[in-house]
């Protein structure tokens, strides 16, 4: 037995249309709540005192890990002028050391320079970031011609 055509194409557009109506209201909610999200975000960033944009960003205790394949003679890690690898045991890999880092919104830009023995071959060094209570960061950069000098930029 077959059925009407008419009354198949009905039930057809209202079965369609029934899905539909909540999956328009999915995809329209999830825009706006990302919108307002974005907006809530932006008004604790400026409500909240250390992260205006003319006041210094706050300080935060921070785990800095090197890793390294081949032993470097020096390493300097510097935020601005600031030196924050000081006096290290480069004998083993990797080298640990805690520091207190400005962190800002735009971002932490680290300077790396860093020197190898003539002779060695262009080699990995990776910077590992963990701030307390936020997630860890790295970024591996390759030396050349046994030096090393890089920007690294770091967000969170």
């Amino acid at each position: 037995m077959r059925g009407f055509p008419p009354v198949q194409i009905f039930l057809l557009g209202l079965i369609f249309g029934l899905l539909a109506i909540p999956l328009v209201r999915l995809t329209t909610d999830y825009d706006e709540m990302a919108t307002r999200h974005d907006h809530e975000m932006r008004g604790q960033a400026s409500d909240s005192p250390g992260i205006h944009a003319t006041a210094q960003p706050k300080k935060v205790s921070t785990y800095i890990r090197l890793r390294f394949a081949h032993r470097p003679l020096t390493i300097s890690l510097k935020q601005g002028d600031q030196e924050l690898a000081e006096k290290l045991d480069l004998s083993v890999s990797p080298v640990e050391f805690q520091s207190a880092l400005p962190l800002s919104p735009d971002g932490n830009e680290l300077i790396v320079t860093a020197t190898w023995p003539e002779g060695t071959p262009n080699t990995a060094l990776t910077v590992e970031l963990e701030p307390d209570g936020l997630e860890s960061r790295s970024e591996t950069v390759w030396s050349t011609d046994a030096t090393l000098n890089e920007v690294l930029t770091f967000l969170w």
